[in-house]
């Protein structure tokens, strides 16, 4: 057995994804603490990236498998050295502002303001818009140029001026893409500007210490009149998978003693550790509220070939019904094993659906879901994994049948000759919804989104540590601290009261950034 390393620091970082990465980038150049970086999967680098599709799981939570409890809904995440920036499609949307004044408002949060002048918790400087530019600036985030729009985008985008609604072009975190189409599977070019090459590059040059596949079993905590306060934490270090860089440290388990702890482990696993480790949580708020943001994917067949998952996969969007009933429309397109996996169908219909993948277009509808305290996450210690209980409510059922209704009319318009969702409940007449004519979208009206039968996916978990003033209906404050343990920080998608209005990243890390700014200036707060 091997012996236990016991390290030390000032500040412990659990999660090296989009929240963790720039949390210990901003604490490496505002301080001159001792920082260590934590991350459950391997460190993965460029030259790793081979492009295939099933090597390539080894970059996500569960190798891909991970999803709700009942199976309904696939749940992706990255486990990898730079997390979910890793392996997304660099979808790079700025904070709403409408949506941080809600949390203002309706959860007594504090700061953040979207004020360029102001100054946060006396902080020169701190304010959220401040903090999401230096964000932009860092990953490089740009519009999506004419010329690398892709067949499928076009399509997509033709369908729905066709229906006179707007479009827009995505911004991206990337720098001179070659448009190979493989995002989901890293960059094999560092042309995408995620954590891994920026912001914990730049940590681990100003000395913090990166420990990879290291599993964080627990939380350690101190108790002294009455008060619980962090300590560190305990876990195991894995030995390293071919293809990882080197660790720092050798297999085996660790302790880790620390000033202050700070988890970034995303939405799924954050509440998880907080569970397992025993944390203080009297009004049982961990872990509840989950938010999804479930996709619904729609495709259609072509008379002519497209070039559908080569170039920049997702470069236009329409938010024209974001405002009105929460939902956007993004194009992104499957490679082929995830396609065969989503096409609904067995047998010749599949077989015969698949032989004419080069004409295939795809788009889909992403919901911006409502808050429900059933939804939630919750540590099994049997089969030693997070589950995830999820179900849509009514209201975001029917908010989804409007989309699917109206995303089947724009795929007739951008020219389709057959139009299908990743169903296979019945319909009207149909056995499935396999459409021939734009007509036939209205029995979308009678889709009921079954467990099983009707495929739902989700990237964007949020929500099941969120920030409020109430510790009786949140779980960390507006400085993202623990409210029932000090020194404990919890600043991750997590951390969002509600779904940020749009994809995550950009939110997540200027969270991030804003918070790190803050500790830093605040650290005689935890003793630093």
């Amino acid at each position: 057995m091997n012996a236990v390393h016991r390290v030390q620091c000032d500040i412990l970082i659990i999660g090296s994804g989009a929240a963790g990465g720039v949390l210990a980038a901003t604490l490496s150049e505002l301080t001159d603490r001792r920082i260590i970086l934590v991350e459950r999967g391997g460190h993965f680098g460029s030259n790793s990236f081979d492009q295939r599709e099933l090597d390539m799981l080894r970059l996500y939570a569960e190798r891909g498998a991970r999803g709700t409890i009942d199976g309904a809904i696939p749940v992706q995440g990255g486990q990898c050295v730079g997390g979910g920036t890793t392996i997304n499609y660099a979808l790079s949307f700025d904070p709403i502002e409408a949506v941080w004044a809600g949390w203002r408002k309706e959860h007594g949060l504090k700061g953040i303001s979207f004020d360029r002048d102001a100054a946060d918790y006396g902080v020169d400087g701190l304010n959220i818009l401040n903090c999401a530019a230096e964000v932009r600036r860092r990953i490089n985030v740009r519009r999506v140029a004419e010329e690398h729009v892709n067949d499928n985008n076009r399509a997509f985008e033709a369908g729905c001026q066709r229906l006179g609604l707007s479009t827009n072009r995505f911004e991206l975190n990337m720098r001179d893409c070659i448009g190979c189409g493989y995002c989901g599977q890293g960059c094999a070019y560092d042309r995408k500007q995620g954590t891994m090459i920026t912001y914990i590059a730049d940590a681990v040059a100003r000395g913090v210490r990166l420990i990879h596949h290291c599993d964080i079993e627990t939380l350690e905590f101190s108790s002294s009149s009455g008060d619980v306060t962090a300590a560190g934490a305990t876990g195991d270090v894995r030995p390293t998978e071919p293809g990882s860089h080197p660790n720092s440290i050798g297999p085996g388990p660790i302790t880790i003693s620390a000033k202050l702890v700070i988890v970034s482990s995303g939405t799924i696993e954050s509440p998880s550790l907080m569970q397992r480790s025993g944390y203080p949580d009297p009004y049982d708020t961990v872990g509840r509220g989950l938010v999804l943001h479930p996709s619904l994917p729609i495709a259609g067949l072509f008379s002519r070939e497209l070039r559908n998952y080569r170039g920049i996969t997702g470069s236009v969007y329409s938010d024209q019904f974001y405002k009105t009933r929460g939902f956007y429309y993004e194009c992104l397109f499957d490679h082929p094993v995830n396609a065969a996996i989503a096409i609904p169908r067995i047998g010749k219909d599949h077989f015969e659906t698949m032989l004419r993948y080069r004409n295939l277009a795809g788009f889909g509808v992403m919901l911006v879901d409502s808050v429900d305290a059933s939804n939630r996450v919750t540590w099994n210690p049997e089969t030693k994994k997070s589950d995830i209980t999820y179900r849509l409510s009514e209201g975001d059922k029917n908010r989804l049948r409007f989309a699917a209704r109206t995303g089947v009319r724009i795929m007739f318009g951008a020219g389709a000759e057959e139009v299908f969702l990743t169903s296979e409940e019945s319909i009207g007449p149909l056995a499935y919804p396999r459409f021939t004519s734009a007509d036939q979208a209205a029995f979308c009206d009678e889709l009921a989104f079954k467990p099983g039968a009707t495929l739902l996916t989700s990237a964007h978990c949020q929500a099941t540590a969120k920030m409020g003033e109430d510790p009786a209906a949140s779980v960390v404050d507006s400085r993202c601290e623990a409210h029932n343990a000090k020194n404990l920080i919890v600043c991750d998608s997590s951390s969002f009261p509600t779904s940020c209005g749009a994809n995550p990243m950009v939110s997540i890390m200027s969270l991030a950034r804003y918070q790190g700014r803050r500790i830093a200036a605040e650290r005689g707060r935890y003793g630093l």
